[in-house]
């Protein structure tokens, strides 16, 4: 015999208990026996299970699905982790060194954030026009912070006027469409357009002055959110009514746009970071490499580039030569003159031989009144036409300012040769080279 039904009947109008169910299995198969069996019993619990989960008492809510995005509570969220990159940012500010500016912006910037966010969220506990004016402002002032505190740290000058004046122009706009002629979508169209504009100012600066990864992070951010931006303004009179409220649950577009802010303060605050981190380490890189009082290279950093040029002489031939200048009497002008006045002529010097060399010619402090120059592809003629240049140079300069006295130099030549299997070779000839223009005499040019 053949069970022919699978489920009780239910009540259309109630919703069966478990209890019910677990009893209407066991009685279904006492009574279709062995020939349904547990298979009979176990359809039936199917059936009354599925109807518990497809029916809804009818005082119950509707339950929001699983997928469904709380708009309020992200952006909550996004606030939170801004104001947390903000509170970072005021420490880098007060730890690292001075020249790097923008950092005070762009953790000013995360506070407004956080500001906006808090007044959003009042909305139904104060007047809309209060919470619509104050929390698109704070947003304002938030986006304008981030594009100023971006040019500061690039060095690029900065007007705050002309976008006080959007600003003002925007809340304007929006104060006549909240209280005059009240409509969601002109002052979404007038919000939408002014931050997609500061967006596009934020975009455009990154794109000329952004160098690495960190920039180019912040840059693809902002060009995302000018985007969308534009895209959320222009179709509010296609998505929206004239009672739209911001966190309304309607178009996706409208919640990528809410996401997408969020989204963007948290890539651009994070960027920042990276870009200020970067910077103090090309700081560290070049106070190891450079001279402090000459801003040259110093002994380590122009030996290293020795050895970098001598390595390519071994694989391509490319002849390169090496000048060690050596200031004449430079211990007599510090004791009649004092270090300061000594560490002005080195200064000095120090220019005039650097403005003298090619593009392509490195030169750095070796040690004391000590400087040696490399000239990649030179040969011996050319190297000697070279010093021989410096020497006139700087024995022609004139007394400078604040007692800085007139000096000479003595220079030393050595050019690589085919049997010179080590950089320090050379340089051990350029030094032998000076010692022979000193002997004669100073102020000299001598090859060896």
């Amino acid at each position: 015999m053949t069970c022919l039904s699978t489920s009780m009947p239910c009540n259309q109008g109630s919703r069966p208990r478990i209890p019910h169910i677990l009893r209407s299995a066991l009685r279904h198969r006492e009574s279709c026996g062995k020939t349904c069996g547990a298979r009979g019993a176990l359809a039936t619990l199917g059936g009354h299970l599925f109807h518990l989960h497809s029916t809804r008492s009818p005082g119950l809510p509707t339950q929001t699905p699983m997928l469904a995005l709380d708009m309020r509570s992200f952006n909550l969220l996004a606030a939170l982790q801004c104001a947390v990159l903000g509170l970072v940012l005021m420490g880098m500010q007060r730890n690292f060194p001075s020249r790097i500016q923008g950092l005070r912006l762009w953790a000013l910037a995360a506070l407004l954030a956080l500001g906006s966010t808090v007044f959003y969220g009042l909305l139904g506990v104060l007047p809309a026009t209060l919470v619509g004016l104050a929390g698109n402002g704070l947003l304002l002032a938030c986006t304008v912070c981030l594009l100023a505190g971006t040019r500061d740290f690039f060095g690029l000058p900065w007007r705050w006027g002309p976008w006080v004046a959007l600003c003002g122009l925007s809340l304007f706009g929006l104060w006549v469409f909240f209280d005059l002629w009240p409509d969601y979508r002109p002052r979404m169209l007038i919000f939408g357009l002014a931050m997609a504009l500061i967006c596009a100012a934020h975009t455009r600066t990154l794109y000329r002055h952004g160098r690495g990864f960190a920039s180019r992070v912040m840059m693809i951010a902002m060009a995302w959110q000018t985007l969308v931006l534009l895209a959320r303004g222009l179709s509010t009179y296609w998505v929206d009514l004239p009672t739209t409220q911001r966190f309304d649950p309607g178009s996706p577009i409208h919640s990528v746009f809410v996401a997408t802010f969020s989204f963007t303060i948290l890539m651009v605050l994070v960027g920042a970071q990276l870009m200020a981190s970067e910077r103090v380490r090309q700081e560290f890189e070049h106070l190891a490499r450079h001279d402090e009082l000459t801003r040259l290279f110093n002994r380590r950093a122009i030996l290293e580039l020795v050895a970098q040029e001598h390595e390519r002489f071994q694989r391509l031939g490319q002849p390169y030569a090496l000048l060690l200048l050596d200031l004449d009497h430079f211990k007599r002008i510090n004791d009649t003159l004092g270090h300061q006045a000594g560490d002005r002529t080195l200064r000095r010097v120090a220019e005039q031989v650097q403005q003298a060399l090619r593009a392509t010619d490195q030169l750095g402090r070796y040690g004391g009144e000590e400087f040696l120059a490399l000239l990649p592809a030179s040969d011996p003629a050319s190297a000697r036409s070279l010093a021989e240049r410096l020497r006139a140079r700087v024995e022609t300069l004139p007394p400078g300012p604040d007692n800085t006295p007139a000096c000479t130099v003595s220079i030393g030549i050595a050019t690589v040769l085919t049997t010179d299997t080590e950089w320090d070779t050379v340089l051990n000839r350029a030094d032998q080279a000076l010692y022979l223009a000193k002997a004669a005499g100073r102020n000299r040019v001598a090859a060896a």
